[in-house]
């Protein structure tokens, strides 16, 4: 849901500043399907269903959903701001990474952004989701999900630092 709101507010924000939506035919990405099926397999993974769906394996999809992420990226490295994501991409990448395919994250974060039921998994589990509990056994949590990122009531999110 976050993603969506986003990318509203951008298409939002362009308009106002004076782009057209005419210039979307000229723009043109290789292997579209990548980018989209890794962003459907990330809303798969970021349910409740998708959990309980992938058990042991989502951190595994998840890695594998980031990879696609990377090739689509790579693909479109011309294009105006590919760089810049592949820069964020890739950090994330690295913290997962170290962290056995999950992002550690701060319990008050996931409360701060509404997702209270997250938040206590996270306490009495350990981890949920793709996210273990911040601690001093989780690697690079200055990268981890810290901070909460808020665009109106409905769309709230905890997110790393890049």
């Amino acid at each position: 849901m976050f993603v969506l709101a986003v990318l509203c507010v951008a298409l939002i924000s362009s308009l106002l500043a004076g782009g057209r939506l005419r210039y979307v035919k000229n723009f043109r990405l290789k292997a579209l399907s990548l980018g989209v099926g890794a962003f459907a397999v990330q809303l798969l993974i970021f349910t409740s269903r998708g959990e309980s769906l992938l058990g042991a394996l989502l951190p595994w999809v998840y890695v594998l959903s980031l990879l696609m992420l990377l090739a689509f990226l790579l693909l479109n490295w011309g294009v105006f701001g590919v760089p810049i994501l592949l820069i964020g991409l890739m950090l994330n990448m690295l913290v997962i990474s170290a962290n056995a395919g999950r992002m550690p994250a701060s319990v008050g974060a996931l409360t701060g952004a509404g997702g209270v039921e997250e938040a206590d998994q996270l306490r009495l589990h350990g981890a949920a989701a793709n996210c273990d509990l911040r601690s001093d056994f989780t690697r690079l949590n200055m990268l981890g999900d810290n901070i909460v990122i808020r665009l109106g009531q409905s769309a709230q999110h905890a997110a790393s630092v890049i």
